[in-house]
């Protein structure tokens, strides 16, 4: 027993000394916000403008456009399931803390859902914030296997034997400076059709969603190292399709939502530099369900639209100088 014992800590404590290497404690951990950085980023103190977040960001917000707008370098570094902790520790481990920038940041209610437990919904950046006993909570027996996925994240960057750390030269988002436009229509789609109440339906940002545990204490203190970087900082909370809007009307995901606006008012209204943006109370009557590829996300030409209307809003209330 005592060998066992002795063995397991040798075993156990060259991975807990590597877990808390300072430059590991926090880090990305996600390909495809390195590659973007690597590819789209220019190595200066020029002032730039940088969109990040989840999916909702990376295929819904133009850079070409807010650089039109605005005569600013406009990149987007947003990608699926990056939330905001996976943008705080890739803007620190590349430098890119600057006072000169603006972030334009989508956060979506899933984004503090405790019970999202499948692989989008808990990007290694994340977990990295939560304790050990929180993630054994979270996530039971599988937060070994998240173990074992760090650890190897971890070793290639030690030994340095990642391969493929910028965008592949076919890669659409390298002209589009990391914006990916996604084809679709759902003008004919039956939303009458779907049943929000089912068991076996997927929408895990919903079923037994809980927005009250430690995501959400993540989320402020990330909230509040943001603010202290002293960046000019505008979060938005994306729109859905009116189909889906119509469908879900005064249900337990509308009432999500709503509630979700209001934290994100309440949190960002705190801090001079942070300004919140709501699109989901504040649904443009012009957007239409031909705009959207599924229930959440606009296809190419509706992300023109938005974006222009995003660009439009930051205008009028003088968010960007």
């Amino acid at each position: 027993m005592k060998k066992f014992i002795v063995k397991s800590i040798l075993l156990i404590f060259p991975i807990i000394v590597i877990f808390n290497i300072p430059k590991f404690t926090h880090y990305t951990f996600h390909t495809d916000i390195k590659k973007k950085i690597n590819s789209l980023v220019e190595k200066s103190d020029e002032s730039l403008t940088i969109v990040g977040g989840d999916s909702r960001a990376e295929r819904q917000v133009i850079p070409a456009m807010i650089e039109e707008r605005f005569n600013k370098k406009s990149v987007n570094i947003g990608a699926t399931g990056a939330g905001i902790a996976v943008l705080y520790n890739a803007l620190e481990q590349h430098n890119l803390i600057n006072q000169l920038h603006t972030l334009i940041i989508s956060v979506s209610s899933v984004e503090l859902n405790d019970c999202v437990v499948d692989k989008w919904g808990r990007p290694q950046a994340y977990i990295t914030y939560f304790s050990t006993f929180e993630n054994i909570k979270l996530f039971g027996i599988r937060y070994l296997n998240m173990m074992h996925e760090r650890l190897i994240l971890i070793l290639k960057e030690l030994f340095k034997i990642e391969r493929n750390t910028v965008l592949d030269s076919s890669d659409s988002r390298l002209y589009n400076k990391g914006f990916l436009g996604v084809e679709g229509d759902m003008s004919d789609f039956d939303f009458n059709s779907v049943d929000i109440y089912s068991n076996t339906l997927k929408t895990p940002w919903y079923i037994d969603s809980n927005h009250n545990g430690v995501r959400k204490d993540v989320f402020m203190s990330i909230i509040k190292k943001l603010a202290d970087t002293k960046m000019n900082i505008i979060i938005f909370q994306p729109p859905v399709s009116p189909g889906w809007l119509t469908l879900t009307k005064n249900t337990y995901i509308d009432s999500i939502e709503l509630d979700h606006s209001k934290f994100l008012k309440n949190i960002t209204s705190k801090y001079d530099n942070i300004s919140f943006i709501d699109f989901y109370s504040n649904q443009n009557p012009t957007f239409h369900d031909s705009m959207f590829y599924n229930s959440i996300h606009y296809n190419y030409k509706g992300s023109e639209i938005f974006t222009d209307a995003l660009l439009d809003t930051i205008q009028v209330r003088k968010l960007i100088d």
